[in-house]
């Protein structure tokens, strides 16, 4: 999420933090297939009183609870929100590929360029993950 988010900040001149919030769920959306056991380790961490489920469920439920979480800090819910066009999307997908060495390597699973832009055009609009 840090390599997506750090072309917002340079670009749009947002701060880190919230940039990589407009990302977040997209990212582990994304990554769910890899990561899916350790979201679902989360679960019952991010939301005291959760009833483990299965790995599946639990990790649906953990990405929903950072979700509802960045809502409940009243953070924008899409990229297009704080100034980001269809139009932006492919310069930040160029951008975030640029930190293929540095950060994308260490992503659960491999990112390309086309996969970075869906991600990008999911957050845009603050599209449903699922």
């Amino acid at each position: 999420m840090h390599a997506l988010a750090y072309p917002i900040g340079e670009i749009f001149h947002e701060a880190h933090g919230l940039s990589v919030a407009l990302v977040l769920p997209y990212v582990l959306e994304f990554n769910r297939p890899a990561a899916e056991a350790l979201y679902a380790e989360l679960s019952d961490v991010i939301q005291p009183g959760y009833r483990r489920q299965s790995d599946a469920a639990d990790a649906v439920a953990f990405i929903a609870e950072i979700e509802a979480i960045c809502r409940d800090c009243g953070l924008p819910g899409s990229l297009s929100a704080v100034g980001i066009g269809e139009g932006d999307l492919s310069k930040l997908a160029e951008d975030a590929m640029k930190q293929k060495d540095r950060l994308l390597v260490n992503n659960p699973r491999e990112l390309d360029y086309d996969q970075v832009r869906a991600i990008y055009a999911k957050a845009l609009a603050g599209a449903s993950r699922l």
